[in-house]
């Protein structure tokens, strides 16, 4: 045999030389000759998606080298999807989308990018970004596998099993199998985990309703947090102190778990009062427990009197809760000693604080309780106080706060085990994303909640009333009108969410039983008891639908509303959004009614700024209205209404002023936009060769500007060391000529910290940033500026911190940092660092809302230098843009800088 072995080593040689045989090819460019594939999720090139089967890698694979020989041959026939699909096999997701992004558009193209995209850990935009392929393409076979793969990934199990059934009925070898395997392992795993729950809560909460139940140790084990919720009824409904000593092993066993002995002391401290005076209270309370909204007020006379202090604890909690004080609940409270009833009470405490106005006095409660609750271990509680803090926190419009916490308390309920507290918390996931405009992940959410309880009512009709209003925001009246009736095929009511949505619905597709529902939701929600911003929306929601009927009397709701909003703006963000709404209102039904006249007055009232007398644009939106108006130079009205819109605006304004307003300004110097939120933030309303300025409003009041000039100073920040973890290159100071005027102050390196540039600001008369932009949800709604990190580790200047500073000599800034003035999007309301930064009396701000280059600094040196020369900011920055779409190739997106003053 061995005389064989040179005609064996000469053919490989040939092939080595030669370059990979046709068959080698497609292994190359698609590592098709593998036992196992590289990848789980589904790229659209037919070549690539040959299954087979994946084997999680233990740690994380290195990318492959990928065939640079056979990917210019795909270069040579034009095949970038074919370029990307390699990448993505070879673990290379950003080369991918570069590629993509120079595909001819397709269903396939748009599979791939949601691959690179879900790869890169952007599960949200992979999931928006596979919806809308399913809508247009429902058996797209990849991109079903790999919606199923984001929703596993984002921890929604049972609705990404239904995916993955929608796979198997394909009926792809291969493919089919092994979806319909992960599908059954997806739910066995949930189903499992919700019955183990639903054994002991219903076995427990036989315990806490019937004195004579068994008492099971074994369903305490399984779920212990469980079990101490419903151990303080157990004792309170016992009839006998024989029955209260029964529960002495429950009550030692559920003190080792927590690390305490409080519940045993409790059991021998009730166990040894009188029960011939205490039976009858323990009888009277069991039926309150039934029925605790009819409780009769003798019963708490009665116990207050009787000293037996865990029933009148119980009594004074059960819902609807507001029967007792802060200064009587915090007595038992302290008295008690056992911590998870200290918790309890500071909740229902701060429930308190929050319907009274005291939102920040209930948010203090909760953190506080929530402190406690971490100490003592306590983790059920802490997953149900997390849970609330997001809802308080998405009520305030701190989503980011909003999506962490209820995030936290999701992985805090699944650590222990409590499926209801669980599903608690994907509401609350829902409600941060809702509020982000985040709509494909808070249907992803809602659905999933509605998995688990497919027959509960309640839940059907949360869920569907909340989707009636994501598609809303969408703009799809028919849509919503579907699932608001599904809403009510499990109930009448539909909450302050659902009669929002009415009335918008009486306007887009109009029932006559609309406006008769919506009075009867505000009615009901004023009968109950209603934090003061929620009574507030109420007042705009009763606005919304009267104007359909009589202007006059609607706007005059729409001032009531914004006279009860006023004094709650500091603390209620529900108030913000109730006077951001009946201000936009206000201006499109006036431009509805042909009164253009009356829309600057509206518009420039909310955005706390003078009404322009000529050469400026006045623009405000709601849902899918808008209204804009033109002041000429003379001073000339010309108006434009329109409801036409079928989606939601995107981020270029582009063509959303008519022509004939904009001839009426061409002969304007410069012109000043009035734009209500959310129009405030966007690029391309006026178009390029015009020299405007979006007009803010400043919190700095003429009487606090300093009578005493301030001495010209150039700040420049630059060349800073963000964090390393942050992956941030330095950007280094523009090649620029000393500031023509007073001195100068560079901060850069390590000095760049947050509190020095704000120091530093202060007394500026100009200031340069060379820094990045960054969206950081953790740290401010609004993107930040990457700095150098204080000694705790904080490195971002934040609006947030803006808004505490005075700026004494109205500097000009120029925020260099990349997508400096792009926003988070918010329903009503908008912040953004160029916003902040006038309202802390800055004169003008330049900021871009896409990622510039780094040849942008010659951009905005020329904008500068304009400005020293006598130049108005926005006439410097409409010439030096037109120089440069003249001269710079590549430069489109100078039109995406904005001015703000």
């Amino acid at each position: 045999m061995w005389h064989l072995l040179p005609l064996l080593v000469l053919p490989a040689l040939l092939i080595a030389r030669s370059g990979p045989l046709p068959g080698r090819r497609s292994a190359l460019l698609w590592l098709t000759d593998a036992p196992t594939r590289p990848l789980e999720a589904r790229v659209s090139v037919p070549e690539a998606d040959v299954h087979r089967p994946y084997v999680r890698p233990r740690v994380e694979r290195p990318s492959v080298a990928v065939p640079l020989r056979e990917l210019a041959r795909l270069e040579d026939q034009g095949d970038r999807a074919g370029i990307a699909a390699s990448y993505l096999l070879h673990g290379d997701p950003q080369q991918a989308l570069a590629h993509l992004g120079q595909a001819p558009a397709s269903r396939d193209r748009d599979n791939d990018h949601a691959v690179a995209t879900f790869l890169l850990a952007r599960q949200d935009d992979a999931l928006s970004e596979l919806d809308v392929l399913l809508e247009q393409a429902p058996r797209h076979p990849q991109a079903l596998w790999n919606r199923a793969l984001v929703l596993r990934e984002m921890g929604l199990s049972l609705l990404s099993a239904s995916v993955f059934d929608e796979v198997a009925a394909l009926g792809e070898p291969g493919w089919g199998a092994e979806a319909r395997e992960q599908a059954t392992t997806l739910r066995a795993t949930v189903n499992d985990r919700a019955a183990g729950w639903r054994r002991t809560q219903a076995a427990l909460t036989r315990l806490a309703t019937d004195a004579d139940a068994p008492i099971s140790l074994e369903d305490a084990r399984r779920h212990p947090g469980t079990a101490r919720a419903l151990f303080y009824e157990a004792v309170r409904i016992a009839p006998t102190s024989a029955r209260v000593l029964a529960l002495l092993p429950l009550a030692a066993y559920l003190d080792q778990v927590h690390g305490s002995t409080a519940l045993t002391e409790h059991v021998r401290r009730v166990a040894a009062r009188d029960f011939q005076k205490r039976a009858p209270l323990a009888a009277d309370y069991t039926r309150a427990l039934q029925h605790p909204a009819d409780m009769p007020a003798t019963l708490l006379q009665r116990l207050r009197a009787s000293g037996e202090d865990d029933l009148l604890v119980g009594a004074l909690l059960l819902p609807p809760g507001g029967r007792g004080t802060a200064t009587e609940l915090e007595a038992l409270a302290q008295r008690w000693n056992d911590p998870w009833v200290g918790v309890l009470v500071q909740d229902e405490l701060a429930r308190q604080d929050d319907l009274a106005g005291e939102s920040w006095r209930a948010g203090q409660r909760l953190q506080g309780a929530l402190e406690l609750c971490r100490e003592k271990q306590l983790r059920p509680r802490c997953a149900d106080l997390l849970r609330k803090m997001s809802h308080r926190a998405t009520a305030s419009n701190r989503l980011a706060e909003a999506e962490e916490t209820a995030r936290a308390s999701w992985r805090e309920a699944q650590a222990v085990g409590e499926w209801e507290l669980e599903s608690a918390a994907l509401r609350a996931l829902a409600q941060a994303a809702r509020f982000q405009f985040r709509v494909a992940s808070s249907r992803a959410y809602l659905l999933e909640y509605l998995a688990r309880a497919p027959d509960d009512c309640a839940v059907r009709n949360y869920v569907y009333r909340n989707m009636a209003a994501l598609e809303m925001m969408q703009l799809r009246p028919r849509a919503a009108r579907k699932a608001l009736d599904q809403a009510q095929a499990c109930g009448a009511q539909v909450g302050l969410v659902g009669a929002w949505t009415l009335a918008d619905l009486a306007r887009l597709d109009p029932r006559p039983t609309d406006a008769g529902q919506v009075r009867s939701e505000v009615a009901r929600s004023r009968a109950d008891r209603e934090t003061p911003g929620r009574r507030v929306l109420t007042t705009l929601i009763e606005a919304r639908i009267e104007l359909a009927r009589d202007r006059a009397a609607g706007n005059a709701l729409l001032r009531k509303t914004i006279a009860e909003a006023e004094p709650l703006l500091r603390t209620d963000a529900d108030a913000r959004d109730a006077r951001a709404v009946a201000y936009q209102t206000m201006a499109v039904s006036a431009g509805e009614a042909g009164a253009f006249s009356e829309v600057p007055d509206v518009v420039a009232e909310q955005l706390g700024v003078h009404r322009p007398g000529r050469c400026a644009l006045v623009a405000a939106m709601e849902a899918e209205r808008t209204v804009v108006v033109a002041l000429g130079r003379s001073g000339e009205v010309l108006g434009h209404h329109d409801a036409s819109r079928k989606e939601p605006l995107g981020d270029d304004l582009s063509g959303l002023v008519p022509a004939p307003l904009l001839a009426l300004l061409r002969s304007c110097p410069q012109v000043e936009v009035l734009a209500a939120p959310p129009l405030d933030s966007r690029a391309g309303l006026l178009p390029a060769e015009m020299a405007w300025s979006y007009r803010v409003g400043s919190t700095v009041s003429a009487s606090a500007t300093p009578t005493t000039p301030v001495p010209p100073m150039h700040l420049m920040v630059a060349n800073v060391e963000t964090p390393s973890s942050l992956g941030l290159a330095r950007l280094s100071s523009w090649e620029s000529t000393p500031a023509p005027i007073g001195r100068s102050l560079e901060l850069a390196g390590a000095q760049a910290t947050p509190s020095r540039v704000l120091e530093a600001m202060a007394q500026a008369t100009d200031i340069e940033f060379h820094a990045h932009g960054v969206v950081d949800r953790s740290l401010s709604e609004a993107p930040v500026i990457a700095l150098a990190p204080e000694y705790d580790g904080r490195y971002a200047l934040t609006s947030e911190a803006l808004r505490q500073v005075k700026l004494k000599g109205s500097p000009v800034v120029l925020l260099g940092a990349c997508s400096a003035a792009r926003l988070p999007p918010l329903l009503h309301q908008t912040s953004s660092l160029p916003q902040a930064f006038i309202g802390a009396g800055a004169r003008a701000v330049f900021a871009a809302t896409v990622d510039i280059p780094d040849s942008a600094g010659r951009f905005f040196q020329g904008v500068r230098e304009r400005i020293h020369a006598g130049a108005a900011p926005a006439v410097a920055l409409r010439a030096e843009r037109l120089r440069w779409l003249r001269e710079v190739r590549g430069a489109p997106w100078v039109t995406r800088v904005l001015l703000y003053e």
